[in-house]
């Protein structure tokens, strides 16, 4: 039987896979002093590589739906808005869109903007920068409503490798917002906020759960 030839877009979306790419950055962060960045993943393996193509495909679908979003996490809530500010009448996440999150304890809402979304065979990843609050009146493109700076990005990624499926959020140039605020209070619940999730764990506890959640390890155990 004659072997197919991989088509072009595959055979390019495999030689250029994202994901190492940004884990790398993410360690280079680390070592450079350019940014804060955090790595929080884990992997399922699949009884065969064909049980592992659906599955991905599966969970590709929930991670491009947003409020799905809501069903990973124990304290972050997650709202879908379309790139004029107006609650999304759909369900896919598109680039423009801006989601507003409320992290339990927080005391206001935070707002991201998604800037990517790459869908390619055996890669999914939705890259997300904190934004102003579009539903503003007259939004200031100078305040980024978030804890986090505008140069801050999080990316979620899943990845298929043979017959084991992996999801990671990475987090890079995470630097507390001190300086695209509007108020001294604001600062202040940035600096917060920003200080107290991470001396905890909490922000990283949170993404540990989503990532069990979305890979359906808590049916496991």
């Amino acid at each position: 039987m004659p072997v197919r030839p991989l088509s072009s877009g595959l055979l390019r979306s495999n030689m250029n896979r994202r994901i190492p790419r940004l884990l790398e950055e993410a360690e280079a962060q680390k070592h450079s002093g350019s940014g804060e960045s955090t790595v929080t993943s884990e992997s399922r393996s699949c009884p065969t590589a064909a049980e592992a193509d659906g599955f991905f495909d599966e969970l590709r679908q929930e991670l491009f739906c947003v409020r799905e979003w809501n069903r990973k996490t124990a304290l972050t809530s997650f709202e879908l808005f379309d790139e004029e500010g107006n609650l999304a009448d759909r369900q896919t996440a598109v680039v423009g869109d801006f989601i507003r999150l409320m992290m339990t304890g927080s005391g206001k809402y935070d707002w991201v903007r998604i800037i990517e979304i790459v869908n390619e065979a055996g890669e999914a990843i939705v890259t997300i920068k904190p934004s102003p609050d579009p539903t503003d009146k007259e939004p200031d493109k100078n305040v980024t409503s978030h804890f986090f700076t505008s140069d801050a990005t999080n990316n979620f990624c899943l990845e298929k490798r043979d017959a084991v499926v992996s999801f990671y959020v990475i987090g890079l140039s995470e630097k507390t917002n001190t300086d695209e605020t509007e108020s001294l209070v604001g600062k202040a619940r940035n600096v917060a906020v920003a200080n107290i999730g991470s001396f905890f764990g909490i922000q990283t506890g949170e993404w540990k759960t989503f990532c069990k959640n979305l890979l359906r390890l808590t049916d496991q155990e």
